[in-house]
Parts: structure tokens; C-alpha cells; sequence
């Protein structure tokens, strides 16, 4: 039962302003080096396959730690999971900031360290997410994901600037910034309280694989779910590609730092943007439909990366299609929040990730590989052919024809077509 403390608005809710900031402190600082780690590899080997590995390498980290991930997270306090995994990726930052300034960088320490907040992230994201509602009620899970969503925007918003700014200053003071934010963040989750001390799922003596398949199990039951993520990896996929094809023009063109610095702050604002109208864009489109926009706009919109090699046009056309993501995030977010009992949270929450992770992992060797292969002219039409068919998928999926409601009455829907049970 929700607590009337848990009923206070937002706005005044302690316990939710700890999570919130706490993460977006993390994911400032992660975006940071997220965007300086490619541009410290390229500056060491003019390669765009390297700068691409250290992404995928990261994903790869992600996808294989989330497998028993979720699990373990049902058994142990996700605060005190939340607590570890940032204390555990200050030295590496710290570490790597001491090489960049003594001059001895190797690109197996870089992977090295992406490996490492990979790891770390793989279960912080799951924790976080899973202890959303044993912070605020149920009838503000949609609010607070759409918040939590334009949190994600902001950090991209501001990260890359950032990272820009610091790696033309300094190439050492990203990671330092990064691990001032981690630790920040750890201060801020030591004073955050949870409803619960102890998920109710914790079953020390169970069998680890059994749990993780029961929250596999439990979204491939769900074809609204499953469709929807289905359509997601490969929006990620090429979203991820297009990233790193965008930063490699950019840097094999000679564009300024600070030109570099502002794609990753229009593509924020696109996101933000789109994660504050959220709510409205609801209330006149299907979550379906707002699926078959994103692919289509995004399709539309990617081929102008042919017409120039300005960061300003980059940073344009990718803030196009991370207008359309956010609504599409928090539709899907929000009715699996709602759906999943608390007991499988971190392991749905996980599962879930492990499609996003593998999304990550291919991104970014896409476009290394394509951008080495034959450069924008290459890149481009493919990554355009990949929205397209996400489009294409949403359009013939029988499942997301169902998900034809927005809001609460979409989450209604949802739970009629994936039969008894859903939450």
C-alpha cells in the first residue's frame, strides 16, 4: 500500500529528487567521457573502428553482465547495488585521467575502463529503475518516467558540450569531471530511503537460472512488450550507428571542438524537447503509431548527413529523430512499469536491457565498420534502410496494432490484449 508521503507531488517529494538526481548526475558524467572516449582513440590511432570498439566493448559488457543482473538485483537492496556500482567506477575515471596526464594512454586501458562502467552500469540501471516505484505511487509512474526520460535528454544535452569543452581544454579533465559526478551521485543515493529495505523476491536459496528465465519469460508472454522492443533494438541499432558516423565525419573533417561539442547538444535538446511534450503528443498519437513516426521521420531525415560536413547540420538531423524517441520511451516504459510485479522488477527491467545492450554493442561497430568501409556515402543509406524498416516492422506487427491507445487507456488496452495476469 502506497504511503500518503508517497502521494506528495513530485515537485516536493524528497526521496524522488535523491533518485532523480542522483542518476542524472551519473548520467552527466557518463555522457562526458561517453563522448570523449571515441575522440581520445581517434586522437591515439585515426581509426574509426577502435573509437567504435570502446562503445561496443562497453554494450557488450552491459549485455553479458545484465543476464544474471536482474536477478540478483531482486535478491539484494537495489539501494545498497546502487551505492556499489558507483563507488566502483571513481578509481577507474581517476585512473584513466592520471594516464591521459602522464602521457602513457593505451587503447587496452581505454577498453579497459569502458568495460568496467559498463559493468557497473549494467546493474545500476536495472537498481534504479526497479526502485522507481518503491519511491513514488503508482499513479505517478507515467509522470515520473516522463521526468526521469527528459533526465536522460539533459545529460545528453549538456554531457557532450561539456565533454567537448573539457577534451579541448584538457583530454584528462572529461574523466576527472566524470568521477567527481559518480561520486556525487554515491552521496546522494546514501540518503535516499526506499518503501521496501528488502524486495520481497529475495530468495537466497533459489536457483539463479530459474530466476533469470522467469523474467524472460514473463515479457515473452506479453507480445506488446515484445513487439515493441523487437522494434526498438533496431531504432537503436542505427541510432548508435548513425552517433559514431556523425563524430568520425566530424573529426576526419577537421571540424572545431566546440562545433563537435554542439551536436551533442542539439541532439539533447531534440530528446528533451520530446521528452517534456511527451505527455501531450499522448493524448493525439497511438504509442503504434508515434513507433511508425520515429522510423519514418528518422528515414527522411538522415539522408541531409550527405548534403555537408557542418556539426551544426549533424547535430540538426540527429535531433530530428531523438525528438520522436522519448515518446515512444516513456509509452513502452511506463506500461511495463505498471505491469510488472515488484517481485520481477529488476529482472524485467533487466531483460528488457539486455535488448537495448545488444543494440549498443552493434551501434557502434556498424558504424565504425561502415564509415571504414566507404565513409558517409556508405554509412548513411544503410543506417537511412534500418529506420525504414522499423517503420515497416511497426506497421505489420499484430501485436502493436493492439497498443492503439495512448495514456492510461493505452495501458488498459495493453493489459486486455496480453491477457490475465499482466501486472
Amino acid at each position: 500500500m502506497d504511503t500518503p508521503k508517497d502521494e506528495l507531488p513530485l515537485r516536493r517529494h524528497r526521496n524522488y529528487h535523491l533518485l532523480w538526481g542522483s542518476q542524472a548526475l551519473s548520467e552527466l558524467g557518463a555522457q562526458i567521457s561517453m563522448f570523449a572516449l571515441p575522440l581520445l582513440i581517434l586522437a591515439l590511432t585515426d581509426s574509426a573502428l577502435y573509437a567504435g570498439a570502446a562503445g561496443a566493448a562497453s554494450a557488450a559488457t552491459r549485455l553479458i553482465v545484465l543476464i544474471p543482473a536482474g536477478a540478483l538485483i531482486d535478491r539484494w537492496n537495489r539501494r545498497s547495488v546502487m551505492l556499489y556500482c558507483e563507488l566502483a567506477r571513481v578509481p577507474v575515471m581517476v585512473a584513466l585521467a592520471w594516464a591521459v596526464l602522464q602521457g602513457n594512454t593505451t587503447l587496452a586501458h581505454i577498453l579497459a575502463v569502458a568495460i568496467v562502467d559498463g559493468a557497473a552500469a549494467a546493474m545500476f540501471a536495472p537498481a534504479e529503475e526497479a526502485a522507481l516505484p518503491q519511491v513514488v505511487a503508482k499513479s505517478q509512474l507515467s509522470t515520473a518516467v516522463s521526468v526521469s526520460a527528459a533526465r536522460s535528454y539533459v545529460a545528453t544535452l549538456a554531457g557532450p558540450g561539456v565533454g567537448g569543452f573539457l577534451f579541448s581544454a584538457h583530454k584528462a579533465l572529461p574523466f576527472t569531471v566524470n568521477a567527481l559526478t559518480y561520486v556525487a551521485s554515491f552521496v546522494m543515493i546514501l540518503f535516499l530511503r526506499l518503501r521496501s529495505a528488502k524486495p520481497a523476491a529475495a530468495q537466497p536459496g533459489g536457483s539463479l537460472l530459474r530466476e533469470i528465465g522467469e523474467g524472460i519469460g514473463w515479457i515473452w508472454r506479453r507480445p506488446v512488450i515484445r513487439a515493441s522492443m523487437m522494434v526498438a533494438v533496431v531504432v537503436s541499432v542505427c541510432f548508435n550507428a548513425l552517433y559514431l558516423v556523425v563524430l568520425t565525419a566530424a573529426q576526419r573533417s577537421e571540424v572545431s571542438a566546440p562545433e563537435i561539442g554542439a551536436i551533442g547538444v542539439m541532439v539533447g535538446l531534440g530528446g528533451l524537447a520530446g521528452a517534456l511534450l511527451a505527455p501531450q503528443v499522448h493524448q493525439r498519437l497511438s504509442p503504434r503509431a508515434s513507433i511508425i513516426l520515429l522510423g519514418v521521420l528518422g528515414s527522411c531525415f538522415t539522408p541531409l548527413l550527405l548534403l555537408g560536413d557542418s556539426g551544426y547540420l549533424f547535430g540538426g538531423v540527429l535531433a530530428l529523430v531523438a525528438f520522436c524517441a522519448p515518446v515512444v520511451q516513456t509509452a513502452v516504459v511506463s506500461y511495463q512499469m505498471s505491469a510488472t510485479p515488484d517481485r520481477l522488477r529488476g529482472r524485467v527491467s533487466a531483460a528488457m536491457g539486455l535488448a537495448g545492450g545488444a543494440a549498443g554493442a552493434m551501434g557502434p561497430l556498424l558504424g565504425g565498420a561502415l564509415m571504414d568501409a566507404g565513409g558517409k556515402t556508405l554509412a548513411v543509406p544503410v543506417c537511412t534502410a534500418v529506420l525504414l524498416l522499423a517503420a515497416v516492422l511497426a506497421v505489420l506487427s499484430p501485436a502493436l496494432r493492439k497498443f492503439n491507445q495512448a495514456g492510461t487507456g493505452g495501458l488498459q488496452v495493453v493489459r486486455g490484449c496480453v491477457g490475465p495476469g499482466a501486472g
